[in-house]
């Protein structure tokens, strides 16, 4: 039986089967979707390379192979602001434990019991964007605040059904999920909560 590399040679013979044309490790990245991503990329440049230009992240999983680890000092500094910043955020049930590199626990972090205040203190609490470091960056965030929202339009119907379970059962949404004549689809009272906000709004 002929080998791969022969039956090869015999369909073209004016081409050298080489590892070198059989081989074709860079894959070349053809930018579709996004016309300022387009404008901006680099073809000689690598995916990683273009988009740490571009201040875009081409993983969310963190640091994988072939990247330079940066310093360990700045990594642990920031890595202390935000455990310190996520603590606030813990509840009574949940934890943080730090470990060291061989596996050791370091520090445990115990969420502590919040009152009602405090709690409504967290969720109102704003968090300040990021600044945009590059001009892609800043043109992508135009371009994403200025998308025009598609409104849904509810129907004379479904205002009616919403009205009718309202009228009937007031705020006891378990009540009109037993309801089979009102509630066909059996939506949960979850659903039923969330579609009613959203209908008489």
């Amino acid at each position: 039986m002929a080998t791969v590399r022969k039956r090869r040679a015999t369909k073209t013979p004016s081409r050298k089967v080489t590892r070198k044309n059989a081989n074709k490790h860079k894959k070349k990245v053809n930018i579709i979707g996004n016309k300022i991503i387009r404008e901006n990329w680099d073809k000689k440049a690598t995916l990683r390379q273009n988009y740490a230009r571009l201040g875009l992240l081409p993983s969310l999983n963190g640091v994988t192979g072939g990247i330079e680890v940066k310093n360990e000092e700045e990594i642990m500094e920031n890595e202390q602001k935000s455990l310190e910043e996520l603590a606030t955020t813990l509840t009574e049930e949940q934890g943080i434990i730090q470990r060291d590199e061989h596996g050791n626990i370091i520090n445990v972090i115990v969420g502590k019991a919040k009152t009602k205040e405090e709690m409504e203190e967290l969720m109102e609490k704003e968090f300040e964007p990021v600044k945009a470091k590059t001009d892609v960056v800043r043109a992508l965030e135009a371009r994403a605040a200025n998308v025009l929202k598609k409104e849904r339009y509810q129907s004379e119907g479904e205002v009616l059904w919403a009205a009718k379970l309202v009228e009937k059962y007031g705020d006891d949404y378990e009540k009109m999920f037993w309801n089979r004549k009102l509630n066909p689809n059996q939506q949960t009272a979850a659903q039923l909560k969330k579609r009613i906000k959203t209908l008489l709004a």
